[in-house]
């Protein structure tokens, strides 16, 4: 079995870890400024796809909180046996506690890219329910 190959056994926390290790052996480049700023761009994009529409983590009105919330419930996820199928299990941590120095860091900034993040997500949403409803208002014959 591939070691990161995402499958269905894994919660949605788990499956971002292994994103996010994927990202990081990818992407990471020492001395970088803004990987953190990317790496909560991949977070927020995580949260509206997966966590945003259910409702889950999502009960506050600061958009931080909920990322903050999801945050540690992931982080709770590191377990020792996910850990062992990490490719770079030390970059990992290193990296998502520099996340939580970004946010905390920036606070106001994270929730003006949240809220520029969810309206591009929202309007993408609206275009695609639309798309559907003409497609279907076409397929109907008179």
């Amino acid at each position: 079995m591939d070691k990161n190959k995402i499958t269905p056994e894994f919660t949605l926390e788990e499956q971002l870890i292994i994103i996010v290790d994927k990202y990081i052996s990818k992407q990471y480049q020492p001395g970088d400024k803004s990987f953190s700023y990317q790496l909560y761009l991949i977070f927020v994009g995580y949260h509206l796809k997966y966590f945003y529409p259910k409702r889950i983590y999502s009960k506050s009105n600061r958009n931080i909180d909920n990322i903050m919330t999801m945050f540690s419930s992931v982080y709770k996820n590191l377990t020792s046996n996910l850990l062992q199928r990490l490719n770079n299990k030390e970059g990992v941590i290193r990296e998502l506690n520099s996340l939580v120095n970004y946010i905390d860091k920036n606070q106001q900034k994270a929730e003006e890219i949240y809220m520029a993040i969810k309206i591009q997500y929202e309007v993408k949403a609206i275009e695609k329910e639309l798309t559907r409803e003409v497609i279907r208002v076409r397929s109907i014959r008179l």
